[in-house]
């Protein structure tokens, strides 16, 4: 497993619980934003099959926080369990 798995998956614990298993193994992604701020932000993967909200599955860096995004916005994610990390956009 990479470093940048166990990191998500370490982010993923911090909130207490951990996120339901997945079909979709844990690796890189591309999301699209499907929603903006002030709304919580929701990202979609695989081709819309996952969907992440703001504050429930969604997690993002640093970088990825300290954005604007904007509706129809790519970015690389990571997917591990039922979680998504947003590293930045693409």
């Amino acid at each position: 497993m990479s470093y940048d798995v166990k990191l998500a998956e370490a982010i993923l614990k911090q909130g207490g619980r951990r996120a339901k298993k997945s079909p979709y193994a844990a690796a890189w992604y591309e999301a699209v934003c499907e929603q903006e701020r002030p709304k919580p932000l929701i990202f979609s993967a695989v081709d819309g099959n996952v969907r992440a909200e703001e504050g429930i599955n969604l997690t993002l860096t640093a970088t990825a926080a300290a954005r604007d995004w904007q509706t129809g916005e790519r970015a690389a994610t990571i997917l591990s369990g039922g979680g998504l990390l947003i590293l930045d956009r693409i």
